[in-house]
């Protein structure tokens, strides 16, 4: 990407600044052929990114989503989700500091190589292998996000005055593309994965119809499960292994080839300049983020956000699919629940620019509400339907808390984004790790009332930031914009009604 070309805020807080871009947008600058080559170097980014971040979830949710019932043995698969996320809350401290080090595509980059050593560890499964392997993934997986993050933000920022249009809207829509794509991978991956299984299971049963069903109403309820429920042969295993191993190359690969590297803005410094710019200020600046109150209360959407994924690769994966359904249908409901994701996070990044965003919030929060609520009340029996409907529904709220919360951060954050960052995704990791923690002591009851107070409590505190940190044209956008409309034709009215008035006259 060009450095020549950047926005100058001055003084301005990023709530002005937007309004200022509403009022008035930049003029676009340079020739045209320039311009053009801008836009097209910064939808390649996003969208060579998007790509690159497909082929990588498609093999770790894919392993992810199996591990509770893959290695259940000695709560192995939890345990190591545990500590997957409790390291990904503390690279949170050393994230900014590895971003500037290394720079946003290169910190991406080591994080994928983390990825592809975690499916490797899982050819072998044992807590000597796959513990370690977790707690490097995790620590890696905060570095990740907090680039994956700030690289959009900065390409939004940029190209938001040559396509003058304004920075919440390219932030709001660029996260969208990147939830989109990282959620669809949810396909090729779970679908691999289930027919593998599903084969699997075939062959170990004698039949399809007695893996259809799983279990039987008694075993559903009671959590017992038949030991041909939860077993792979160790052959089908390898082989998804490897095609997740392949998916991971690709991805680093795509990265390296249309992803390019953002130039530091930073001048030449003596060494101990550099250490004061990358470990003290990068740490000081991540510290004064826990202190925000706009982030802590939008802390509270993220560690919900982690609290409903633990629960729905934990709980729901093994408590309601693999015990009642099968291990073989785990794939094929988290791949629904990955392709309404994914469907949500391209809608929402499009008519968030129309729908008020708070809006949108209220719809989902209800939605995941009424989920939790039927969930405590619901006496749990072998259902296809149910448990797809759950996936469906739950699909849609994660696409719309994902995508607009983490787009929320960049708006409100634009020039301090990796720290901004780092601190919002040690939240959702926080509750990735609790959720993980309480699915190892099977604690189903108090794990939906824990989530169901922070649902309504978190509801409140974003209401609370949106009012306070947005003007009305960012909360009502579709509103203001009717009533701009609305006036501008009465205007225009007036005068042709003055001019007749004088030719009359």
């Amino acid at each position: 990407m060009d450095t020549e070309e950047t926005i100058e805020l001055g003084e301005e807080g990023p709530e002005q600044a937007a309004r200022r871009q509403d009022d008035d947008h930049v003029p676009a600058r340079g020739c045209l052929p320039c311009r053009n080559r801008d836009v097209r170097r910064a939808y390649r980014n996003v969208y060579g990114l998007s790509l690159s971040l497909f082929f990588l979830f498609s093999a770790f949710q894919s392993v992810q989503n199996l591990q509770s019932s893959v290695n259940s043995r000695g709560g192995l698969g939890v345990i190591s989700l545990s500590l997957l996320y409790a390291a990904f809350v503390l690279s949170g401290i050393v994230t900014t500091s590895i971003v500037r080090v290394l720079g946003t595509k290169y910190a991406i980059m080591g994080g994928m190589a983390c990825h592809l050593f975690y499916i490797v560890c899982n050819y072998h499964a044992t807590w000597y292998s796959l513990i370690p392997a977790s707690f490097l993934i995790g620590f890696a997986s905060g570095p990740f996000w907090a680039a994956t993050s700030a690289h959009i933000t900065q390409v939004a920022v940029k190209l938001a005055p040559i396509v003058r249009e304004r920075q919440d809207f390219l932030i709001s829509q660029f996260t969208g593309v990147i939830f989109l794509f990282s959620q669809v991978s949810h396909l090729p991956g779970n679908l691999a994965s289930s027919l593998i299984l599903l084969h699997a299971s075939d062959s170990t049963n004698g039949s399809s119809s007695s893996s259809v069903i799983a279990a039987t109403m008694d075993e559903c309820r009671n959590s017992t499960i038949s030991s041909s429920y939860g077993q792979i042969k160790d052959t089908y295993w390898y082989i998804l292994v490897s095609v997740f191993v392949l998916f991971d190359v690709i991805a680093i690969f795509i990265l390296a080839l249309l992803v390019d590297r953002l130039p530091s803005s930073e001048p030449f410094c003596s060494s101990r300049a550099k250490c004061r710019r990358f470990i003290f200020e990068p740490s000081v600046s991540t510290i004064k983020m826990f202190l925000e109150w706009r982030l802590i209360f939008l802390g509270f959407m993220f560690v919900c956000s982690g609290l409903v994924q633990s629960f729905a690769y934990g709980v729901f994966a093994k408590e309601y699919v693999t015990n009642c359904l099968g291990v073989s249908q785990v794939g094929f409901v988290l791949l629904v629940l990955g392709l309404s994701n994914a469907f949500t996070s391209g809608v929402v990044g499009k008519i968030v620019k129309y729908v008020p965003r708070l809006v949108i919030v209220l719809i989902a929060t209800s939605i995941n509400v009424g989920l939790t609520v039927f969930l405590l009340l619901w006496e749990r029996i072998p259902s296809y339907l149910m448990v797809f409907l759950f996936a469906i529904g739950w699909g849609f709220t994660g696409g719309v808390w994902n995508t607009l919360s983490s787009s929320f951060v960049g708006i409100l954050y634009p020039m301090e984004s990796e720290p901004a960052y780092s601190v919002a995704r040690m939240w959702q990791a926080f509750g990735l790790a609790v959720g993980f923690v309480m699915s190892y002591f099977n604690s189903q009851a108090a794990f939906l009332y824990l989530l169901l107070g922070l649902l309504l409590i978190t509801t409140v505190l974003y209401i609370v930031v949106e009012f306070k940190s947005q003007s009305r044209t960012q909360i009502f956008p579709c509103l203001i914009f009717c009533v701009r409309e609305t006036a501008a034709a009465s205007s225009i009215e007036e005068e042709e009604l003055v001019a007749r008035t004088e030719s009359g006259l």
